[in-house]
Order: C-alpha cells, then structure tokens, then sequence
C-alpha cells in the first residue's frame, strides 16, 4: 500500500508583495511609479516560471538598499498567479525596514492615476507564492 506524506512548512519571506490593478501598460505603469522619489524601473530579463511561462519584469534599485521587481501577472502561456486573474501586477519590495516605510509608500502610489486599486498581498494563504522567488 502506498503512503502519501504531505510536509506542511509555513515560508518566511524576505520580501513583501503588494497586488496593483491598473488598466495601463506596463512600460506607462513604470514610467508613473519613476515619478515616486528614489525609484527608477528598468526593462530586464523576463521572469522564467518553468520552461513555457515568462512573465514581463522591470527591477529598480533604490539607493536606500530597497529593491523593487514588477512582474505582469499574465502572460502569452498563462498566468503568473492562476488564482488571481483579477491582478495585473505584483509589485515586490525587498527590504528590512518595510514597515517604517509602508504607509508614505502607499500613499505614493495610491496617488498615481493610472493605479486604480494597490493593497498587501498575503503570502501564506496562496499556494503559489514561491513564484514571487527572484534569483539575482
């Protein structure tokens, strides 16, 4: 008889995802978030999920040590998160100090026209949070 063995881990992260829907395209998008102090978005290699799924990413580097990644959610193939069809970017913010720095950014974004809605995305309620994993 065969046994099934399920390892249930809770994932720390290092970094924190917020959930953008916005009807503009994501170069505009980019060009909008540039406008916020200290950040400046660049085109980079595609997000690679598995062998047919990319998804389209921008990387900043703000001088404070703040990295910021903007992935697409939807792609030619796909999607990046399937459950959140509703999503069109993910916004990953690396850095220590998110939580001294979360209410100004907030504000910062919410005051970009072209963003109609931004919030916190929870991490330990999808179960595909390890595609938010970046290796650079």
């Amino acid at each position: 008889m065969k046994r099934h063995y399920i390892l249930e881990c809770e994932h720390s992260f290092d970094f924190v995802v917020l959930a953008i829907n916005s009807h503009s395209k994501a170069y505009k998008l980019c060009w909008k978030l540039n406008l916020i102090e200290g950040v400046n978005f660049a085109l980079t290699d595609a997000h690679r999920i598995d062998d047919d799924l990319f998804v389209n990413r921008y990387k900043s580097h703000a001088p404070d040590g703040v990295k910021l990644n903007l992935l697409s959610n939807l792609s030619k193939k796909g999607y990046l998160i399937p459950s959140q069809k509703t999503i069109n970017y993910f916004l990953i913010i690396s850095t220590f100090d998110w939580n001294i720095i979360k209410n100004d950014f907030l504000i910062k974004l919410k005051s970009i026209d072209d963003i109609l809605l931004v919030y916190e995305f929870d991490l330990q309620k999808e179960k595909n949070c390890n595609r938010f994993i970046i290796y650079d």
